[in-house]
């Protein structure tokens, strides 16, 4: 398997912020490669196992069961035979992924009548990678100061090591290996960073008897380390039930058995994502996705607590002390860090915490920080709300000075060549572009922004004045949003076309493209009656409504693409966010069309939602096609799944 293979051929656990990458019988890597493409056990961002194979009497295995559950993976393995040959010897494998790490059960059961020794090996190892390293995106990064190392303890445990010093800075990394029954261990050659070894067991098991073993493989580092709350640990019936109801993922009140399969594929789906908050680990967020953002992001945290705020009511409180957190406090250019703005994304991985990425606490985001704002009128804890004032006046002040409010009219982004070069949720290098083509010069102002921005001082105005006592900073909101829609409607809006432009440049011209982002304006409900009805009815045409959702752009611009990023694909929460829009302004025909396309899009991916999925219609093809990167599962995905599910 190679980096370029498709993300269906490799079999993906995850829970609390782990991930396993490997072959659906649980093993990792090849014993003839130190490290293959994007296979590995992570934890941080850092991959602590890139070979993990398991072998019986010299025979490697047949997966012939398996059952899955987040978080979870129950396997049953019969040796390789021919066809007629049998073996007495049979494994039942559960692999389980916390925080640290993975803990793995083996009970080998003898089907024969006669004593049997079973002889495991477990070739195990590892190269340390960063995940920026192994993901396919063609960056390459100076990793000559770095070393790995490989101690055998006396308690027969294995310490794997690492240790990176880069531009007077230093990463420091471990795992620990350790198992019930102590093993026979055999170092195997180095390569590179890889260090490894092959573990063995000679184990008796008498006829009709079991022998079990139990090996973890966990992260050293303290944050690692650090317990998960009970409110998101397995639900060990393998039903979502339970832990989801302890994180606040309630089915909106409904009981398992009253959920459609949508609804508890997308639950599921979201509970594998919650994992300690990488800087305030007492918090519980959403991780943004798989494969490479299991972390905190401030734009997909929001937007999924917000789409969820009936089924997961008490995942924003964490998410909005964990933005707080992280606000930023200072000018730095190489972060896009300005004081008041809220994170983009949080990293603590190897390249992070060295600064070869910028990614350790990136601020590349102009939407963030309006979402923050938008999520504070959903919060009813009291104490919460007193609580998040300061951040919130922190973000009006960031709008209104560094986010170009009050010079330029609008909030608006600089590209950043060194991270990304756009800064709204369409952030690929060719997202923003009129429809000829046309790129956008200077400082760019985004439609959707504005929306978002004009309802979050909306909600600011409303607290300040119902609940901290300040009714002249209210008054002074409400203004301020006023102005912005009116300037936005003489600014945005294409009267020839009926439809707001994408966005507005430094320059003074729209980016005349028809593009999805002005679903979101619905949403953020900015538009009067007359304009929202035409943008839903716009949105619902052949060249935007794929009949499975709604195209990021619509068919016949330039950079339209049906297999695109951003440019004519579908992205579950892009359209979902529309058709919530159109239920607010009373246009429920039109958003039960919209939620019923994506659910009819879930049934074809086993109701777990992708990132995004192609741009063709039901006409170009009777099913929907997967886009091969697609990142599954994706938080926002699986909040779309849910409220497609309310919109039934």
């Amino acid at each position: 398997m190679t980096a370029s293979a498709p993300p269906s051929a490799v079999s993906v656990l995850v829970a609390h912020g782990a991930m396993m990458r490997g072959a659906a019988d649980g093993s990792v890597g090849r014993t003839d490669a130190p490290a293959q493409g994007t296979e590995g056990l992570y934890v941080a961002d850092t991959r602590l196992l890139s070979r993990w194979i398991l072998e019986i009497n010299d025979s490697t295995f047949w997966d012939v069961g398996s059952v899955r559950e987040p978080g979870r993976r129950n396997t049953a393995l019969s040796p390789a035979a021919r066809r007629n040959q049998t073996h007495d010897l049979f494994v039942f494998r559960t692999q389980e992924l916390d925080a640290a790490g993975l803990t793995e059960t083996l009970r080998i059961r003898n089907l024969g009548l006669e004593t049997i020794s079973a002889r495991l090996v477990l070739r195990a190892g590892t190269d340390f990678a960063d995940q920026f390293t192994v993901r396919t995106d063609g960056r390459v990064f100076d990793l000559s100061g770095a070393a790995s190392s490989l101690d055998v303890l006396d308690d027969g445990s294995l310490a794997f090591g690492y240790a990176h010093t880069f531009r007077g800075r230093t990463f420091e990394a471990g795992v620990r290996l350790a198992a019930s029954i102590p093993p026979s261990v055999r170092r195997e050659p180095d390569d590179g960073r890889f260090v490894g070894a092959a573990l063995s067991w000679e184990l008796p098991v008498a006829a009709g008897e079991t022998q079990t073993l139990t090996i973890s493989a966990g992260s050293t580092s303290a944050q690692a380390r650090r317990p998960v709350p009970a409110a998101v640990g397995r639900s060990g019936s393998g039903r979502a039930g339970n832990a989801l109801a302890g994180a606040g993922l309630t089915g909106n009140g409904l009981t398992r058995n009253g959920l459609t399969a949508l609804a508890r594929q997308s639950l599921n789906d979201l509970e594998s994502l919650l994992m300690p908050c990488p800087v305030k680990p007492e918090l519980i967020i959403p991780a943004a996705g798989l494969p490479w953002f299991l972390t905190l992001f401030g734009r997909d945290s929001l937007l999924t607590c917000m789409l969820t705020r009936k089924e997961a009511p008490q995942l924003l409180g964490d998410v909005l002390r964990a933005l707080a957190a992280t606000q930023g406090t200072v000018d730095d250019p190489a972060r896009v860090e300005q004081p008041g703005k809220i994170v983009h994304e949080v990293r603590i991985s190897e390249l992070a915490q060295l600064g070869a990425v910028p990614y350790g606490r990136y601020y590349g985001t102009v939407d963030s920080t309006p979402l923050f704002l938008m999520a504070l009128g959903h919060v009813e804890d009291a104490a919460l709300i007193k609580e998040m004032e300061a951040p919130a006046r922190a973000a009006v002040e960031w709008i209104l000075g560094d986010g170009g409010l009050k010079e330029t009219g609008f909030v608006r982004y600089t590209p950043d060549p060194a991270g990304l070069l756009h800064q709204g949720w369409k952030d690929s290098f060719d997202a923003v572009a009129g429809a000829d083509g046309t790129q956008p010069e200077g400082a760019i102002a985004l439609a959707e922004v504005q929306g978002y921005t004009w309802r979050g001082l909306r909600e600011c105005a409303r607290l300040a004045e119902e609940q901290w006592g300040d009714q002249a900073w209210a008054d002074t909101l409400y203004g301020l949003a006023d102005e912005l829609k009116a300037r936005f409607r003489d600014a945005f809006w294409m009267a020839g076309r009926n439809f707001p432009a994408l966005a507005f440049d430094g320059q003074g011209r729209q980016v005349d493209a028809l593009a999805s982002n002005a679903g979101h304006l619905l949403w953020a409900g900015i538009l009067d009656a007359a304009d929202a009805r035409a943008v839903a009815n716009r949105l619902l045409q052949d060249d935007f409504f794929t009949g499975w959702g709604i195209r990021t752009l619509a068919e016949g611009q330039h950079y339209y693409h049906p297999m695109s990023y951003h440019n004519g694909s579908v992205w579950p929460h892009d359209t979902m966010l529309a058709s919530e829009g159109m239920a607010a302004y009373g246009l429920t025909d039109q958003a039960r069309t919209v939620a019923e396309g994506i659910r009819d899009a879930a049934a074809h991916f086993g109701n777990s939602l992708p990132e995004l999925f192609g741009g063709f219609s039901r006409t170009d093809f009777p099913v929907p096609v997967k886009y091969h990167h697609a990142g599954s599962p994706q938080a926002w995905a699986a909040a779309a799944g849910l409220t497609a599910v309310r919109h039934a």
